[in-house]
C-alpha cells in the first residue's frame, strides 16, 4: 500500500515562493508561489501515488507557544504581501484538485502533522512527510520518513541519525540543547550541533546531561546548570504535540476526484495555460468527454489520425513510398523539417532519420539507420541524403524549423549545407514574445497551439526516453518524430498569423534572427584554437596561487580548514573569528555566498573570494578548455544560444567564453590560452562605449551628444561637469568615479550602489547623482519616460523595434517593481546594443572573403575573426566601416580593432 503522505503547506508555500522568480498576470496578481507550491505538490502525487493524502498549514493565531515564550519565532519578519495573496489562490487549487485542506486556529502545522502521524501509525499505515522542517525528524520511526519534496531527499531512522548525530528520539532533546534561532529557541550557549550530538552520545538523554553537569568540564557545564530553567521552556516549544483533538476521520483524508470546472476557473484567473489545455488532453483522466473513449494504440499504425487536428502522420518504409515523396520534395515552396539524431550534441550526432510536414494536414518520417531486431528492410540513407541534397541546398526552397540551426549542424554532419533558412518557430516565438514561455519545441506549442505534444512515454509507455531505438519500435519513433515536423508547420502558421500584425517584429525575425542564426552555424562548426602546452602551465600557475591563498587563509584563521567548503569556512569566520554579519540558511549552516564575503571587513574573506575565483576559472576554463575541444584540430567549438536573454542578447555555452574576465591580469591570460594557428592573426573588433552612446541617442541630452560628437572623453567630461572643473584638471581618479556613475545609471545603481562601489558617504552619494542629473536633465527625462512607457504598456522597444516585456512593473512588491523599473531603463540600451552587434554580425559576413578570413566569436560587443594575415591591414578598414554603418545614431559609432597572435593580443 502506498503511504499516507502528509504535506507541510506553509514549507511548499514559502519555498516556492523563494524558488521560483516572481511571476504575475495580465492584472498584476502574483502567481509565483502557487506555480511552484502546486508543481511539487502534484509532483509528489505522481511518485507516491496515494489514497489518503492531507496538505496542512499554519494560520496566523498565535498557539500556546506564544504564551510559553514571548520571543518564540518573534524574529521572522512579516509576510510579504505579494505572497499572502496568493494564500486563498493555493488552499482552493488543492481542493480543486481533490487534495484535503487542513488547519487549526491556535495549532500549529507541525502539531496536526504530528497527531495525524500518531493515528495513521496506531492504525498500521506508512506515513511519509513533505516539509524542510528538522524539528519534524523526532517523529521518524519504522513506519514514518520525512521528505523534502523540493529536493527528493527522503530521511528514515538511520539518514536521520548521520545527518543530527543522533537517534530520532532524540531529537527534542537535541534543538533543546543546541536552540533554533529562527523559532526564538534559546538553547544552551556554547552549544552547537557536534557539542549537543556528543553529549546526547555520552548521556542518551537531557535528563541524564542535567543530572550530571558536575561531570561535564568547562563552561558548558556551567551553563547547563545557569540555564535549567530555559531549558525547561526550549524543551516545550521543541516538542510536536501529536494529540491534538482533531475533528478529522480516515475518510476525511482520502483523495477525490479533482473539480474540473473549479480548476477551469483557477487555471483562467491565474492564467495557467499548460494546466488550463491539460484538462482539455485527451490523455488527462479527468476529462470527461475522453472517459468512454477506447484509445487506439498508436504505435501500430503507420498512418493514423492525430490529436493535433485529425492529420495524418506516415512512415515511409519503402523505396515506392519514398520515391512518391521525394517527387513531392521536389515540387515544393516551402516545408517543415526536423531530424531525428542519436545525440542533442550536433558535433557527435548522426542522422537516424528525419521528418517533413507540407502543410498541416500531415507529415511523413523517413527512417534511415534504426537499427532493431526483426525490422523492415532500411532505405538507403547515402543514397536517400544524396537525393535530397540538391533541394535541401536549394535557396528559392524555403525551409521551415524549429531552432534550424541545430538541424542544419546534422545536415552539415552529412556533407549538406543547408540553405534557404525561412521561418525558425524558436525565434518567431523569441521575437514575437521573449519572456512569455521558454522556446523549446513543446513550451512553443502549450502556448501557441492550446495543446501538449505526445510525448515518448504516451505513445510507447513509462521508461521509454530511457530506451533506444533498438529498444522502440520503428512506429513509435516514427509518430513521435512525424509529429515534430507537423508541430513545427503548425507553429509556422500561428506565429506568422501573429507577427504579421507587427511588421517591425516581422523583419527583426527575417532580416536579423534567421540571418544571424545562419552565420553562429558556420562560427560553431569553424570554433577556434586553443594552445593547449600554454593552458596546461597556466592551470599549474593556478594551482600554485590557490595552494598560497589556502596557507594565507590557515594563518589568518588560526588553524587548518578545507578553504572550498561553505561549511567549514561559515564556522571559522562566525564561529571562530566571530566576524559579524553570519547568516544561517534553511539548513543551518551559515551562508558564505559572495554578497556575504564581500560585505565582511577581515582580510581573510578577501583571500576566500580571491580563492574562489581562481578555483572558477581553474575548473571552468584552465583545466576543461583542452577536454572540450576537438582532439584532432584542438579547435574548441562554443554553442551559441539565441533565444534565451530577455533583451535579444546571445549567450553561449560549452564553454561559455562571454564569462572569461574581461578585465585583470587573469582574464588576459586565459584569452592568451586562444590562438591563430599558422600564417593568420586574430583581429577583435569592439564596439567603445556602446551603451553610453545608445544612451546619448534615446535620451537625446545636449551635452553627451556634445561630449560624443566632438569625441572627448566622455568618463573625464562627465567628472568636469558633474564636479565644475576644467576638462583638464581632472585627476584619474575623479575620471574613476566618474566612469563608475556612468555605467552604473545605465543598469540603475541607487545612492547605495555608489556608496559601495565608491566609499563615499551616503551625503556625498546624495549629492553627486543630483548634480549629474542637474547636468545631464536629458538622462533624467529618458529614466522617467522609460519607466512610465513600461508600465503604460507593459514593454518597451529598442532602436529596431524589439519588444522588451516588463511583466513586473506592476508588482506590489516594492523591491520586485523597483528592479523591472531599472530592467526597463536599461532593457532599450542593452537590447538596442544585441541588434547593432547582430547587423554588425550580418554586415560583416557579406564583406568577408572566407576563404581567407572567419569571424569566430561574438562576445557581448565584440567580434573575434581569424583572418589570413597578408590581408589583415586591407581588412581592417573594411570591418570597421562595416560595423559603424549598420545603424545611424545621433552620435557616431565607434569600433577598435586589435591584431595578435592571441585573443589576448588583439585588445
Amino acid at each position: 500500500m502506498p503511504p499516507f503522505v502528509l504535506v507541510d503547506g506553509s514549507y511548499f508555500l514559502f519555498r516556492a515562493y523563494h524558488a521560483v522568480p516572481p511571476l504575475t498576470t495580465s492584472t498584476g496578481l502574483h502567481t509565483n508561489a502557487v506555480r511552484g507550491a502546486i508543481a511539487a505538490i502534484q509532483k509528489l502525487m505522481r511518485r507516491m501515488q496515494p489514497t489518503h493524502m492531507a496538505v496542512i498549514f499554519d494560520t496566523p493565531e498565535p498557539t500556546f507557544r506564544h504564551k510559553l515564550s514571548p520571543i518564540y519565532k518573534g524574529d521572522r519578519p512579516a509576510m510579504p504581501e505579494d505572497l499572502a495573496e496568493q494564500i486563498p489562490y493555493l488552499h482552493q487549487l488543492i481542493r480543486a484538485l481533490g487534495i484535503p485542506v487542513y488547519s487549526l486556529a491556535g495549532a500549529e502545522a507541525d502539531d496536526i502533522i504530528g497527531t495525524l502521524t500518531k493515528r495513521a501509525e496506531k492504525e498500521g499505515h506508512d506515513v511519509l512527510i513533505s516539509t524542510g522542517d528538522k524539528d519534524m525528524a523526532q517523529l521518524v520511526n519504522e513506519r514514518v520518513k520525512l521528505e523534502d519534496s523540493f529536493r527528493e531527499r527522503v530521511l528514515d531512522i538511520e539518514a536521520v541519525k548521520e545527518k543530527f548525530g543522533v537517534e530520532p528520539c532524540q531529537i527534542i532533546d537535541y534543538l533543546t540543547l543546541m536552540g533554533d534561532a529562527s523559532d526564538g529557541i534559546l538553547g544552551v550557549p556554547g552549544v552547537g550541533q557536534k557539542t549537543a550530538a556528543k553529549l546526547l552520545n555520552e548521556y542518551g538523554t537531557l535528563q541524564n546531561i542535567l543530572d550530571n553537569t558536575a561531570n561535564i568540564k568547562g563552561r558548558v557545564g556551567k551553563n547547563l546548570d545557569e540555564n535549567r530553567d530555559n531549558i525547561k521552556v526550549d524543551h516545550q516549544l521543541a516538542t510536536i504535540v501529536c494529540d491534538l483533538d482533531l475533528a478529522l476521520q480516515w475518510e476525511d483524508l482520502k483523495l477525490s476526484h479533482p473539480r474540473v470546472e473549479e480548476l477551469r476557473r483557477l487555471y483562467t484567473e491565474l492564467e495557467f495555460r499548460n494546466q488550463l489545455q491539460s484538462l482539455d488532453h485527451p490523455n488527462n483522466p479527468d476529462n470527461q468527454a475522453f472517459k468512454q473513449q477506447k484509445v487506439e494504440d498508436q504505435a501500430q499504425l503507420t498512418s493514423q489520425d492525430d490529436q493535433l487536428g485529425q492529420a495524418k502522420y506516415h512512415i515511409v518504409l519503402d523505396s515506392t513510398a519514398w520515391t512518391a515523396l521525394l517527387a513531392r520534395m521536389q515540387q515544393a515552396q516551402k516545408f517543415a523539417i526536423d531530424t531525428e539524431t542519436t545525440s542533442l550534441d550536433y558535433r557527435f550526432a548522426e542522422m537516424v532519420g528525419f521528418s517533413i510536414a507540407f502543410d498541416a494536414k500531415e507529415a511523413y518520417y523517413v527512417p534511415l539507420a534504426h537499427d532493431y531486431e526483426n525490422a523492415p528492410q532500411q532505405l538507403d540513407r547515402e543514397h536517400i541524403l544524396s537525393q535530397i541534397k540538391p533541394i535541401l541546398e536549394n535557396s528559392n526552397v524555403q525551409k521551415i524549423g524549429h531552432h534550424l540551426k541545430y538541424d542544419a549542424h546534422i545536415f552539415k554532419n552529412h556533407g549538406i549545407h543547408l540553405k534557404g533558412w525561412y521561418f525558425d518557430t524558436m525565434l518567431a516565438s523569441y521575437v514575437l514574445n521573449a519572456t512569455a514561455t521558454r522556446h523549446g519545441m513543446d513550451d512553443v506549442a502549450r502556448l501557441y497551439l492550446s495543446h501538449l505534444t505526445t510525448t515518448f512515454e504516451q505513445i510507447a509507455g513509462k521508461g521509454a526516453k530511457q530506451k533506444t531505438f533498438n529498444q522502440i519500435e520503428i512506429e513509435v519513433a516514427g509518430h513521435y518524430a512525424a509529429e515534430d515536423a507537423h508541430v513545427t508547420y503548425r507553429l509556422y502558421e500561428v506565429l506568422n498569423e501573429k507577427l504579421q500584425a507587427f511588421p517591425t517584429l516581422l523583419h527583426i525575425l527575417h532580416k536579423v534572427e534567421v540571418p544571424v542564426a545562419e552565420i553562429l552555424t558556420a562560427m560553431e562548426e569553424d570554433g577556434i584554437q586553443l594552445n593547449p602546452a600554454f593552458l596546461g602551465d597556466l592551470s599549474a600557475k593556478f594551482s600554485e596561487k590557490m595552494q598560497s591563498l589556502e596557507h594565507t587563509a590557515t594563518e589568518l584563521a588560526g588553524q587548518s580548514f578545507n578553504i572550498a567548503s561553505p561549511k567549514q569556512v561559515g564556522e571559522i569566520l562566525f564561529d571562530k573569528l566571530g566576524i559579524a554579519g553570519g547568516k544561517k540558511t534553511a539548513s543551518g549552516q551559515y551562508s558564505t555566498s559572495e554578497s556575504v564575503l564581500e560585505k565582511l571587513e577581515h582580510p581573510i574573506a578577501e583571500t576566500i573570494l580571491e580563492y574562489r575565483g581562481l578555483a572558477k576559472l581553474k575548473s571552468t576554463y584552465t583545466d576543461r578548455l583542452v577536454e572540450q575541444a576537438n582532439p584532432r584540430t584542438m579547435r574548441v567549438h562554443t554553442s551559441y544560444h539565441q533565444a534565451i536573454t530577455a533583451t535579444g542578447r546571445l549567450s553561449s555555452s560549452d564553454p561559455n567564453l562571454q564569462n572569461i574576465p574581461i578585465r585583470g591580469e587573469i582574464g588576459r591570460q586565459i584569452r592568451q590560452a586562444f590562438i591563430a594557428p599558422q600564417g593568420r592573426v586574430i583581429l577583435a573588433a569592439d564596439y567603445s562605449q556602446i551603451e553610453l552612446r545608445l544612451m546619448a541617442h534615446f535620451s537625446q541630452d545636449e551635452a553627451l551628444l556634445d561630449a560624443f560628437q566632438n569625441n572627448q572623453d566622455i568618463h573625464q567630461r562627465t567628472a568636469a561637469e558633474v564636479l565644475g572643473i576644467a576638462l583638464d584638471d581632472v585627476t584619474a581618479d575623479q575620471r574613476r568615479q566618474a566612469k563608475a556613475v556612468n555605467f552604473g545609471l545605465l543598469y540603475g545603481m541607487s545612492e547605495f550602489g555608489l556608496i559601495r562601489q565608491l566609499g563615499f558617504t551616503r551625503e556625498e552619494s546624495k549629492a553627486y547623482i543630483k548634480e549629474y542629473f542637474h547636468r545631464y536633465p536629458g538622462v533624467y527625462e529618458y529614466m522617467q519616460r522609460t519607466r512610465q512607457v513600461a508600465l503604460e504598456q507593459g514593454f518597451i522597444e529598442t532602436l529596431l523595434g524589439r519588444r522588451l516585456y516588463t511583466p513586473d512593473i506592476k508588482a506590489r512588491n516594492v523591491m520586485v517593481r523597483k528592479a523591472a523599473e531599472r530592467a526597463a531603463i536599461n532593457a532599450p540600451l542593452q537590447g538596442s546594443a544585441a541588434d547593432i552587434i547582430k547587423l554588425a554580425m550580418i554586415k560583416v559576413n557579406e564583406i568577408l572573403p572566407h576563404d581567407q578570413a572567419k569571424l569566430l566569436l561574438q562576445v557581448h560587443d565584440e567580434l573575434v575573426f581569424e583572418v589570413d594575415e597578408a590581408i589583415a591591414d586591407e581588412l581592417t578598414p573594411k570591418i570597421i566601416e562595416a560595423m559603424t554603418s549598420v545603424l545611424m545614431l545621433s552620435v557616431p559609432l565607434e569600433v577598435e580593432v586589435g591584431r595578435g597572435l592571441n585573443w589576448d593580443e588583439a585588445h
